[in-house]
């Protein structure tokens, strides 16, 4: 065995780590870009019968209000949800859910059901915040 394959065989664990190392950081950091994804209603939409479920890909997020308590069930853990209400007057109402046992579980009483029946057309915006990624959508219901 000549120097340079003792060499060879000496450094090879050390490349092995430092790749695994250097390409566990690229694939960190483009996950830490924001990406933006835009949430579709999968059937009808009535947060306070039904509910209302919004799919972009495989995130799912289910959205009710009952007795001024408005619940957001999601299919991930995600890091915060928004809810706001668009008035006819131009002023808007965000409510920020807050977790209810797991980072799938997101409520927040507010006053949802009041606004609503005031507005006969209104808009709800919803906004989901996952690890560097941001799902929109907004219902004109």
């Amino acid at each position: 065995m000549n120097k340079h394959s003792k060499l060879a065989l000496l450094l090879a664990p050390f490349l092995i780590i430092g790749g695994y190392i250097a390409s566990d950081q690229y694939i960190a950091y483009n996950d830490n870009k924001t990406r933006i994804f835009t949430l579709l209603v999968s059937s009808e939409c009535d947060i306070f019968k039904r509910g209302c479920i919004l799919e972009s890909g495989n995130m799912q997020i289910n959205i009710t209000h009952n007795k001024g308590i408005t619940k957001a069930n999601t299919s991930f853990p995600v890091d915060s949800v928004l809810i706001s209400h668009l008035h006819v007057d131009g002023n808007e109402t965000i409510y920020s859910l807050n977790k209810a046992g797991s980072f799938q579980y997101w409520e927040r009483e507010t006053d949802l059901g009041n606004a609503i029946r005031n507005d006969l057309n209104y808009t709800l915006r919803v906004v989901i915040k996952q690890k560097g990624r941001v799902y929109l959508c907004e219902l004109n219901v």
